[in-house]
């Protein structure tokens, strides 16, 4: 299964690497920081669209070393018997709203452990405009769980519109801030999950400043 998940992330990946490097304005801010990173790898990031985890995928080499990669999607895609197999293909984990941060985090938990890279969104949705939304605790779970994991905040900053028009002029721009990765242990002895919760977020936001 890991195998063909690898071959469906790297086409997805690579559909997407053509969009925004062609038809966009794409910028990387802190291309050092994507460099020598090894598993297991806890990226944390704002989300601003549904494209944002195949946005931070181009931004790996697509290779076995960071793919597949896992990230969390809204039930509903789970529900759904015809995009149930796509998503299951692409490595993602239903959100289990509702069910508790165990069952959540199992699998990413899994994946972490087994050495592979996860993404995670600590706003727990996405967000444009007005007030940050105040952050999930399942990224400081993951981190307070698993303190030797490498931690790489992530900052995306993108202009609205994806219509063929905007593609075609190349009016979308897309600018991501990578920032230096670090183990938890580095940045806070905190083992308050709310505290480290909000250090990822201001984390996040700084990268923007």
């Amino acid at each position: 299964m890991r195998v063909i998940q690898f071959i469906f992330q790297l086409i997805a990946w690579t559909v997407f690497f053509v969009v925004t490097r062609v038809f966009s304005r794409f910028k990387i801010v802190g291309q050092e920081n994507l460099k020598n990173l090894t598993g297991p790898l806890l990226i944390i990031s704002n989300h601003r669209t549904l494209a944002d985890p195949f946005i931070v995928g181009t931004l790996f080499k697509p290779s076995p070393q960071y793919l597949p990669m896992g990230f969390i999607v809204a039930d509903f895609f789970y529900k759904n018997i015809f995009l149930k197999p796509l998503f299951v293909l692409l490595r993602t984990f239903p959100a289990h709203k509702g069910e508790g941060l165990d069952i959540s985090l199992k699998e990413p938990r899994q994946l972490l452990k087994d050495g592979g890279v996860f993404l995670i969104f600590p706003a727990g949705k996405r967000h444009s405009t007005g007030p940050a939304p105040r952050p999930k605790r399942g990224a400081a779970v993951l981190a307070l769980d698993m303190p030797n994991i490498t931690i790489l905040p992530i900052y995306i900053k993108i202009s609205p519109g994806w219509g063929l028009k905007d593609l075609i002029l190349r009016r979308k721009k897309i600018e991501i801030f990578a920032g230096e990765p670090f183990k938890l242990r580095e940045k806070t002895k905190s083992q308050n999950v709310n505290k480290v919760s909000r250090f990822f977020a201001d984390e996040i936001l700084r990268l923007a400043r």
